[in-house]
């Protein structure tokens, strides 16, 4: 009896260190694999370094393959995942992040590769700005050389067509999603004791690589004005990063250092999540964090910064409160605010969790990948239709 053969896909990212963008891809690749075993070939390849997720990828079950860099860029790479490639019979390359788009993209021209998709996570406006000359060529390049480029809000999608100015037909958007059977409303009193809190305490928090573009030292600052009028407060920093030593000793000469837990990368954001009254998120640029969307799905209510497609998922007043990127007073008065107001507080409560329920679930992220891969394909010429579609015996 005969039947279709699988799509190859190989998935190209920067590397295996716990980020968004890489959570993101081991979501999505796991997803896939659970609900499409009969459709899809699936193999992921980092480019610039190893990680703890290199090892959840392989628990998966998916073959995995790491190519070092040796150099910041590393010409050799480019000739390995060729080869990944052809050894592999690759149909769709997916790249992830800035390094994988390059070498992605020279790969998959090398080994002939029909399709070339660029999941773009970050926005450009700021990022492209401060960029050599050679990387802003080489990114131009890879773009223009893509089959598709996939933006996870609108607003990373029109940063790409004014930075890059690639044209708005080679560009999806796809929206992150939320797994919401994994998330909920009700409150995880046992965090509290946990992390031998009192139960009166106002617990805030923020998820997040400790990187200055996060925005950490701009709370940090807020909450010493803060503090002094919610003295309940405290604040838990989830996650780790290069910026973590000069965190702590900011907390520290700031005075409110015994408000303040870091508590490193942890595989229980969910379970916080849930013991959370506030979260927070300072970043001074982001394209559209995923983090957001869970807390929001864990009815808890969020202040945001205004930069990159957070405006499309929070509107300032009703689902969350916006401020602008670098305002410590703003930042500090929309914490107070939300955190003293019970009225205003339920109702965002409620009105995010409509939005991320109605919006931004996992399903419609999944499909809307899914639905890209088989047009993506059947876009292509004859040549590549007849070469998907072969039958084998």
């Amino acid at each position: 009896m005969s039947e279709k053969r699988k799509i190859n896909i190989l998935q190209v990212v920067n590397g295996f260190a716990v980020g968004g963008a890489e959570l993101k891809l081991l979501e999505l690749v796991k997803t896939f694999q659970e609900r499409y075993p009969d459709t899809y070939n699936q193999y992921v390849c980092g480019v610039g370094q190893g990680g703890a997720l290199h090892e959840r990828f392989t628990e998966l079950g998916i073959k995995t393959f790491v190519f070092s860099k040796k150099n910041k860029f590393d010409i050799s790479q480019v000739f390995k995942v060729a080869s990944l490639m052809k050894a592999k019979s690759i149909d769709i390359i997916q790249s992830t992040l800035f390094y994988a788009d390059i070498i992605g993209a020279m790969a998959a021209k090398l080994a002939k590769v029909p399709v070339h998709i660029s999941w773009e996570t970050v926005s450009h406006k700021q990022n492209y700005m401060h960029s050599k000359w050679r990387q802003q060529f080489a990114y131009n390049w890879a773009m223009k050389s893509a089959y598709r480029i996939v933006g996870v809000s609108q607003e990373v999608k029109d940063s790409i067509i004014e930075k890059r100015k690639i044209d708005a037909a080679k560009i999806d958007v796809i929206y992150y999603g939320v797994d919401l059977r994994k998330f909920t409303s009700e409150k995880n009193t046992a965090i509290k004791k946990e992390l031998r809190l009192s139960d009166d305490k106002k617990i805030i928090g923020v998820v997040g690589r400790l990187d200055p573009v996060k925005g950490h030292t701009y709370l940090l600052d807020a909450l010493a004005h803060v503090i002094k009028k919610l003295p309940n407060l405290h604040c838990l920093i989830i996650g780790d990063g290069p910026s973590r030593s000069d965190l702590e000793q900011q907390a520290l000469r700031l005075g409110i250092a015994p408000h303040i837990s870091f508590l490193g990368f942890r595989n229980d954001v969910k379970d916080l999540l849930s013991a959370f009254n506030l979260f927070v998120l300072p970043s001074k640029s982001e394209g559209l964090p995923n983090a957001i969307l869970e807390a929001m799905a864990s009815g808890v209510a969020v202040v945001a910064t205004s930069v990159g497609g957070i405006p499309e998922v929070i509107k300032d007043g009703e689902t969350g409160l916006l401020v602008q990127p670098t305002n410590v007073d703003q930042l500090g008065n929309a914490v107070y605010k939300i955190l003293s107001d019970d009225t205003l507080h339920a109702s965002i409560v409620t009105k995010a969790h409509k939005l991320v329920t109605d919006r931004f679930s996992l399903d419609g992220q999944i499909e809307g990948f899914h639905q890209l891969y088989q047009r993506s394909i059947s876009g292509k010429s004859g040549k590549v239709r007849d070469f998907i579609n072969r039958e084998k015996m």
